[in-house]
């Protein structure tokens, strides 16, 4: 079990969800020979664990208007199956919001603000983005100009991903919308086998967001303790 001290300071989450439209380039892919290709596409596995884990973060959300209160996120996950279960709560344990997926989204509780159209959904989008493997075809593996392994995934309703991992295995995963527009950065610090201290998710909406999620413990549990959630 990894566990770290909590950070004071303060967040809360509210997800819009009306995306940009502007078209722009996709970051280029260096092409690799077969030996090379295949190290990269191995490479871009590490930022995704395995087996189920049990993940505390303490969360602070940055908006436009300002950061608002902290919170604390619980996630529960099972790569294998695909299960997510995930927590919002307050310092003092009072639950915000609560909602698993398994082939579906379903909420069980959620406070305002976190009960506004859709949230549930771009939540459990955003958790499934760090914590699990792309699902799409892998399109391209290859290298940055600056050494650091690529890979480009075919995403969900017509977007696509990118996974990098850099030589001091910290890593990047970005989505892009069908006209090449970026949607939204993940970004780990600090990656001590193959889990990070810190993580940062950008989404760039209409009006922008950025959750800076710190680490307090990540453990491994059994797929019964994430199907029984």
């Amino acid at each position: 079990m990894i566990t770290r001290p909590m950070i004071p300071a303060g967040a809360a989450l509210f997800l819009l969800t009306l995306l940009f439209t502007s078209c722009s380039t996709l970051p280029a892919i260096r092409s690799l020979d077969a030996a090379g290709t295949r190290a990269a596409a191995e490479r871009c596995r590490r930022p995704f664990l395995d087996a189920p884990h049990r993940f505390v973060h303490a969360i602070e959300a940055g908006m436009p208007e300002g950061t608002m209160g902290t919170v604390l996120g619980v996630t529960l996950f099972d790569p294998p199956s695909g299960i997510v279960h995930s927590a919002v709560l307050t310092l003092e344990g009072f639950v915000l919001f609560e909602a698993r997926y398994d082939k579906g989204v379903e909420v069980y509780r959620a406070v305002p603000p976190f009960d506004a159209p859709r949230f549930g959904e771009n939540m459990i989008d955003d958790i499934r983005l760090i914590f699990l493997a792309p699902q799409g075809r892998l399109l391209h593996a290859g290298a940055l100009e600056n050494g650091a392994a690529a890979c480009r995934y075919e995403g969900p309703r017509g977007q696509t991903v990118d996974v990098i991992v850099r030589p001091d295995d910290a890593w990047e995963i970005v989505t892009y919308g069908d006209n090449n527009e970026s949607l939204r950065m993940v970004e780990a610090f600090f990656v001590k086998n193959r889990i990070p201290e810190a993580v940062e998710l950008t989404g760039f909406l209409t009006v922008d967001y950025k959750l800076r999620m710190t680490l307090i413990s990540a453990e491994p549990i059994s797929p019964e303790d994430v199907k029984k959630h």
